[in-house]
């Protein structure tokens, strides 16, 4: 093993800060999940493959914020791309497929699960606001505009190295990653805000996105970040080198990564045209407990 290679593989970051919100949120999920499984809530939708994906979810956030990744990403534009990838295209969609509302929620004692309960009134302000956030048209708009600014020189530039702006640069990500996935995967599991045919046309413009800024970077002729002109070079790549492989990621990669959901929903459009899929009702039964929280009539 070289040098290089093995200083790699040991640059993992343990910051405090991301640890601690992982096992925060790693443990809010388990003891809710037990408490309904053992009070027999939820049993029906509540599957283990939900769990995993949840923690799975977890675990890209983990790959990407505290591996070697992060360590190397203010060195090479490369590992800067694939963090954002499994921010976006991993972790975000995992999570939101363990249907991590209910389980979180009940993880709270009985008052305080009433009173943050209390949110998901139709007519709490924050329930509106996160419904106006999560409108397809508004979630879409964020996703795009996060995408194209944080990858502009000034901001991108900006936000390497072990700085606020950095750490910024990554929940900004990952919020609009949240956001984007939440019309098509539910968060409590229940049925999409859209519909098949129109959670397909809603990813195409995402994947639009970032086709055309990998592109851009691919092809460009020029370092785009001054950050890269000015850091030791490993592994015998370039800075316009470095570039072009990570725009080729973004560029291929990435809209392959989009075709997954894609064809996914292609296929259960098909099916639900055939009268062959499989769609449990439980969202009446998780929006009832939701309510129930809200108003203190929660078991």
């Amino acid at each position: 093993m070289s040098p290089d290679l093995r200083a790699f593989l040991v640059s993992w970051e343990w910051d405090p800060t991301v640890l601690v919100g992982l096992a925060l949120g790693a443990w809010l999920y388990a003891r809710g999940w037990r408490r309904l499984r053992r009070r027999g809530h939820g049993a029906r939708w509540l599957k283990p493959w939900r769990a995993w994906c949840y923690y799975i979810g977890l675990g890209f956030i983990f790959l990407a914020l505290l591996s070697p990744i992060d360590t190397y990403d203010s060195l090479f534009f490369t590992m800067h791309m694939i963090e954002h990838l499994l921010l976006i295209m991993f972790a975000a969609p995992f999570i939101w497929l363990g249907a991590p509302l209910l389980p979180v929620l009940w993880a709270f004692p009985r008052d305080g699960r009433r009173r943050i309960g209390r949110i998901f009134r139709r007519t709490h302000p924050v329930h509106r606001m996160f419904t106006w956030l999560t409108s397809a048209p508004i979630a879409l708009t964020i996703y795009v505009l996060t995408l194209v600014i944080w990858h502009f020189p000034g901001p991108y530039d900006a936000a390497q190295g072990r700085t606020l702006v950095h750490d910024f640069e990554h929940v900004c990500f990952l919020v609009a990653a949240l956001i984007f996935w939440w019309p098509v995967i539910h968060p409590t599991g229940g049925r999409r805000r859209l519909s098949y045919g129109m959670a397909i046309l809603y990813l195409f413009p995402a994947k639009l996105a970032g086709f055309v800024i990998g592109a851009a970077l691919t092809l460009t002729g020029q370092v785009v970040y001054s950050t890269y002109s000015h850091v030791p070079r490993l592994w015998g790549l370039t800075a316009i080198e470095d570039q072009q492989l990570g725009g080729l990621l973004m560029w291929v990669f990435g809209g392959f990564l989009f075709v997954v959901p894609i064809l996914f929903l292609v296929t259960e459009w098909m099916k639900e045209e055939e009268g062959d899929v499989w769609t449990p009702d439980t969202t009446r039964e998780q929006h009832r407990r939701l309510r129930g929280a809200a108003s203190g009539t929660a078991p």
